[in-house]
């Protein structure tokens, strides 16, 4: 069954659950943003070590194929966010045009 086979109740909760869904997927890569790297500055802070490391090192400490995987991983997060959002608006202003 299609969404737009939905009655309209049915329809209007699908569209906000996929705004919730893409919702989500950016405020949880905005806490990956914020908490990793603090995560990482605690921990260099709080172990014993004789030279200074920063966030910059531990990511140039990567191999490459590492790398790419992580931002695209985040680049697929934030298409994925984006497209939940604008399938969610889309389907509640198409409910709106029918009434």
């Amino acid at each position: 069954m299609k969404p737009d086979d939905y009655n309209p109740i049915a329809r209007e909760a699908f569209g906000r659950s996929l705004i919730d869904v893409g919702v989500t997927i950016f405020k949880s890569i905005i806490l990956l943003f914020t908490v990793v790297p603090l995560a990482a500055i605690l921990e260099i802070v709080f172990r014993d070590q004789k030279e200074l490391s920063s966030v910059f090192h531990i990511l140039d400490s990567l191999s490459g194929s590492t790398q790419l995987l992580i931002i695209g991983l985040l680049i697929t997060g934030f298409c994925a966010g984006h497209w939940f959002r604008k399938e969610g608006l889309r389907h509640l202003h198409e409910l709106e045009e029918q009434s």
